[in-house]
């Protein structure tokens, strides 16, 4: 048997096309037929051909990576990245991934530095940082391609992948006050964060829609970390009479939340139900399961990273077909139960 590694001249020539077209079969492109496709993609895999990424970004003046760019490091985040794997080993990208604290002195600077430093084809920018205007602002100007996960429709919607809070943040008020539930508390994100701040207006609509109120002594300000949920719910918890119902915007304060009422002797569902908001896999394995409302994180990364490759490769009008807007669903779980005395 031969030793030489076989190239893309000799697909192209066994599978009698141009080496363009074996090119476009490699990035995906629409601009190929289906019997084309299907002959070259055989001719690819009889030949055990593996694309060099080096030598198809200088070909095309490409790097054939994508950006990730996030604030805290959290579960969700693990989850977004995992999704964003997926999609990029199929379609024949690399993900390089920073982490920019949005409440720095320049999160602008910092962002151009890593599209620079990494010379990116492309990037996704999460919340918090994808909420900041400037960043926005400073990535059009410079021509960079992105992708924003955003809490609402702004700006240039067509770049955004947008959670739609409102409807499952309702189902699980409901929920909870068709359990017999009066006492909400509540445990929000960084208060200058979008995301929370949408959270928090969700749940106190869906509250005042149904003829109650979050009281402003049984809110508690976190700020998405496991530590944050502990001192909100030992501020909530030390209130009398204290909530019978905490809402966390996140699972991991909410995991914090479960771990302090345990500490108080504070029964789970019997005497407090608690509800978190992400789904993350963990939500599932901790006793009591926690009840959460689930992102579909996977599908928010797959929609995200198509619309970004196809407006690497083919352009925005390929991008704008791209669907944008996720709706999470509510879970309900072993965390949540009947008000005590009911």
């Amino acid at each position: 048997m031969s030793s030489k590694i076989p190239t893309i001249n000799d697909v192209a020539e066994a599978a009698g096309v141009s080496k363009r077209t074996v090119s476009r079969v490699i990035n995906k492109s629409d601009k190929v037929n289906e019997k084309t496709r299907a002959e070259v993609e055989a001719v690819i895999r009889k030949l055990n051909f593996s694309p060099n990424r080096q030598a198809r970004g200088l070909a095309a003046r490409r790097s054939y990576l994508l950006g990730l760019v996030y604030d805290l490091p959290t579960l969700f985040i693990a989850d977004i990245q995992q999704g964003i794997l997926g999609v990029c080993s199929d379609l024949g990208f690399e993900l390089v991934v920073h982490s920019c604290r949005s409440d720095q002195q320049d999160p602008v600077s910092d962002v151009l530095s890593f599209v620079q430093r990494a010379k990116v084809d492309g990037l996704i920018v999460l919340p918090p940082v994808s909420e900041l205007e400037a960043v926005s602002a400073a990535l059009n100007e410079a021509g960079c391609r992105y992708v924003q996960f955003s809490s609402g429709l702004s700006g240039e919607p067509w770049k955004q992948v947008v959670t739609h809070y409102k409807p499952a943040i309702t189902e699980m008020t409901r929920y909870l006050i068709s359990l017999g539930h009066e006492r909400f508390g509540f445990i929000s994100g960084p208060r200058n964060n979008l995301s929370s701040r949408k959270r928090q207006e969700a749940f106190t609509r869906a509250l005042s829609d149904s003829g109650f109120a979050l009281q402003p002594e049984f809110i508690a300000e976190g700020a998405f970390t496991y530590e944050s949920g502990e001192r909100g719910a030992e501020e909530l918890l030390s209130r009398s009479p204290r909530p019978t119902a905490i809402f966390a915007a996140n699972d991991e304060m909410a995991f914090g939340v479960m771990n302090v009422a345990n500490r108080m002797g504070i029964r789970l569902p019997e005497d407090l139900s608690v509800v978190g908001f992400d789904g993350t896999a963990f939500s599932q394995f901790v006793i009591p399961s926690l009840s959460t409302i689930r992102r579909q994180p996977h599908e928010m990364a797959r929609l995200g990273t198509q619309k970004l490759i196809a407006l690497i490769n083919e352009g925005e009008d390929a991008a704008r077909k791209h669907e944008t807007m996720v709706s999470p669903q509510f879970v309900p779980r072993d965390s949540t139960g009947p008000a005590p005395g009911r």
